[in-house]
């Protein structure tokens, strides 16, 4: 089953002195120059100390490692979307855009893409089309795009949705993404990296913004 990518993100000083600390722990012992016994004390001193530390670095690192990607929902096909993590992302099949022209991934190479799965009828979705804009609006610069995969039930109403409710990002009526991507709930967000290989599928709402980010800073580390 395939995972999704972790980053290391970068840590403070006070991981790299507990490493320290360790390593100095973990060396053998000197001959002893003064006492026998002051050695010894010495000795026991590291076999208590050495667990300790072990156990601080871990503590220390866990969290950044698990802060590094964004949390994954809780789906029904959770299985199948992690195998899909790290693969080319399927093609698009959408019909009727507006706001933009017609896309394709192979036109979005070099792009940060999000895919924002919605409905009509959706409550949450339409709830969450202000944060969206914001989103589109603040990294649009920065190399993303984001995309309204609207379901078919109910997508006769999205042009006037479009309209009443401002949304300001690319959006269009599927046909065949939503099953080609397994999103079985709305809103489902998907992120897609600049050389077009699906990074999360099915993040949770609240980290898609996170989940930009981590993508920014790659490009940002490899210039």
């Amino acid at each position: 089953m395939g995972l999704p990518p972790i980053r290391l993100t970068k840590k403070p000083a006070f991981i790299l002195f507990t490493l320290v600390l360790i390593s100095l722990l973990a060396a053998p012992g000197q001959k002893p120059v003064a006492s026998e016994p002051w050695h010894r004390h010495i000795g026991r001193m590291k076999n208590h100390l050495f667990p300790l530390a072990v156990g601080l670095a871990i503590f220390l690192i866990t969290p950044s490692l698990r802060a590094a990607a964004p949390t994954l929902e809780g789906s029904r096909v959770r299985e199948q979307l992690n195998e899909m993590h790290g693969q080319p992302a399927p093609e698009l099949a959408l019909k009727g855009w507006i706001n933009a022209e017609p896309m394709t991934l192979k036109k979005l190479k070099g792009k940060i893409v999000v895919l924002d799965f919605w409905a009509t009828w959706c409550g949450p979705c339409l709830a969450s089309i202000p944060h969206t804009n914001e989103l589109m609006e603040k990294y649009a610069k920065q190399g993303v795009v984001i995309i309204g995969v609207c379901a078919k039930r109910g997508a006769e109403k999205m042009a006037d949705t479009v309209k009443q409710r401002g949304i300001k990002y690319p959006v269009a009526e599927d046909t065949g993404t939503i099953a080609a991507y397994k999103a079985n709930s709305y809103p489902d967000y998907y992120i897609i990296d600049r050389n077009g290989v699906l990074r999360w599928a099915d993040i949770a709402n609240r980290d898609v913004e996170k989940a930009i980010k981590i993508l920014l800073e790659e490009k940002d580390e490899a210039e």
